[in-house]
């Protein structure tokens, strides 16, 4: 601590009880004859105010588990005695849950939310509930992969081809080895076609998104790995597809 001020955890000590009887009795003397510390010590009860009083929008079942049962485990800690360094961290670990609760549900960003308690479960020991497994990328049994994987990240190419029902596979292993040139540079797609895509996929990994035409009409070309080496899964879809409605006009498996 500042021999002038009072520095953050000691106010939140005091505003939380933490502190000895005699070391609280030391802090609010020093608040009496310092006015910047009271004005710190104001902004920290204005905080907790404000969080006490913000409607909290309804939040997704799978991350209320999370942390019900991130807060099950830490609770079963708070019965024996514990060091003033390890109350701090669990003041950090439930600031930072509530954070992330708030991010979620407010903004949509699992990924954030995530990343906070994932980071604030190791500081203090809880057991995790990891959102992703580490090693094979994949979402563990039980939770709904839309929450632990972002979409896939993919440009649009322009290969100015037109796609034939008899050449689609051959015609689409061209463009995804560089055999042939693009048109016109590879863009980020918007939304829609985006959801599209994604929706199209189930968000396996893509080797190509070509705004073309199929059959002498526009149309989007979406290709991902075969279950065979140098082979492709291939959709053709119309210009407007959406994640609600694909417009399918071809599928090929294993082209």
């Amino acid at each position: 601590m500042n021999p002038a001020h009072l520095d953050y955890d000691v106010l939140a000590d005091l505003a939380e009880g933490l502190l000895e009887d005699d070391e609280a009795a030391s802090v609010n003397a020093h608040l009496d004859t310092c006015a910047e510390c009271r004005e710190l010590s104001a902004d920290l009860a204005d905080v907790s105010r404000i969080l006490a009083e913000a409607p909290v929008p309804s939040m997704p079942a799978e991350l209320a588990e999370r942390i019900d049962t991130a807060i099950a485990a830490e609770s079963m800690h708070t019965a024996t005695v514990v060091s003033l360094e390890q109350r701090r961290g669990r003041r950090h670990w439930r600031i930072l849950s509530a954070a992330a609760a708030a991010v979620i549900v407010v903004g949509g960003g699992a990924t954030v939310g995530k990343i906070a308690l994932d980071g604030a479960n190791g500081s203090d020991g809880a057991a995790q509930a990891p959102a992703q497994d580490r090693t094979s990328g994949e979402a563990p049994s039980g939770m709904n992969p839309r929450l632990a994987a972002p979409e896939p990240a993919f440009k649009v190419a322009h290969s100015g081809t037109d796609y034939r029902p008899g050449t689609l596979g051959d015609q689409v292993g061209r463009v995804v080895s560089g055999e042939q040139e693009l048109r016109a540079s590879a863009a980020p797609p918007d939304a829609r076609l985006r959801g599209c895509v994604t929706s199209v996929t189930n968000k396996r990994s893509l080797q190509l998104v070509d705004q073309a035409k199929y059959d002498g009409k526009p149309a989007i070309v979406i290709a991902v790995k075969g279950d065979e080496p140098g082979k492709h899964n291939i959709w053709v879809v119309g210009p407007n597809c959406t994640a609600q409605n694909h417009h399918l006009l071809k599928k090929l498996t294993n082209a």
